[in-house]
């Protein structure tokens, strides 16, 4: 019995018999098996009482802890003695049991919704403890507000283009994240300036320049809900379209047409005679 005394003597002084062994408090005068899983943010072992020297330990289910990865169980606390519950059996003495842990590598999922990546480095794996650095991306017609860990939502923040007011972006994965982490991409659409010139043969005073507006990139052009009316026939002239060419050789902004410009342009009504 000199042996038990020893450990269950070195268990108390240590403390991990009150501070990492489950079980009872009332031991037992049998042989038991404590389970030491960790100090912190890990799941607590039950303590096996009563355990017959000479017989096999029934394997508990692995534990779990943040960040880490389950190895198994070790007869020393310096984890080089490994328990094998297939073939080790009970001592005549009570034990404890130590887990022995690994950190665990973790992956970062990229939402890019339409974008990409400005660059083909970018880490998608991490160990916790590990600072992180995020990556920037790109989305033509859209200005890149950050990774949130939720996707936008239109319909619940629509004034502030699906994230939630006040929200900043995560722009780095900090030593205290344990967990694979899914970040989303949010995007803002360009709002481009866009000034008319009615470019009537007879002048302002016939049609008036109509009054500068900011259009959302990718937006369909409609002709008197976005964009400003059709003019029909004026002083002999029917009312074609716009150009961004005083002279109709540039580029057409007609009605339902999809707009794809992101810098401030000025746009020519463009005029056909009628017979």
């Amino acid at each position: 019995m000199r042996l038990k005394k020893k450990i269950f003597t070195f268990i108390l002084a240590s403390g991990l018999f009150l501070s990492a062994c489950n079980g009872s408090s009332n031991v037992s005068s049998e042989y038991n098996v404590y389970f030491f899983t960790a100090n912190v943010n890990a799941d607590i072992v039950d303590t096996i009482f009563n355990q017959q020297p000479g017989t096999k330990i029934v394997k508990p289910d692995n534990p779990t802890r943040s960040g880490f990865d389950f190895v198994g169980w070790y007869l020393d606390v310096g984890l080089t003695n490994d328990w094998d519950f297939l073939t080790d059996v009970m001592p005549e003495a009570s034990i404890v049991l130590y887990a022995k842990w690994e950190v665990g590598i973790k992956t970062i999922v990229y939402r890019l919704n339409g974008g990409e990546m400005t660059t083909e480095n970018y880490q998608v794996e991490f160990s916790p403890g590990d600072n992180v650095v995020l990556p920037q991306a790109r989305r033509v017609g859209y200005t890149f507000k950050g990774w949130f860990d939720y996707d936008q939502n239109f319909v619940l923040y629509p004034n502030s283009e699906g994230t939630r007011p006040g929200d900043k972006p995560i722009v780095t994965i900090t030593a205290s994240a344990f967990s694979n982490i899914i970040l989303f991409a949010h995007w803002a659409v360009i709002q481009t300036n866009v000034s008319f010139r009615a470019n009537h043969p007879g002048g302002t005073t016939v049609v008036p320049n109509p009054g500068t507006i900011r259009f959302p990139y990718g937006s369909t052009i409609v002709f008197g809900t976005n964009f400003p009316a059709d003019f029909g026939t004026v002083a002999g002239f029917r009312f074609l379209g716009w150009n961004s060419k005083a002279d109709g050789t540039g580029d057409s902004y007609n009605n339902n047409t999809v707009f794809l410009k992101t810098s401030p342009i000025t746009i020519f009504g463009q005029w056909q005679l009628v017979a």
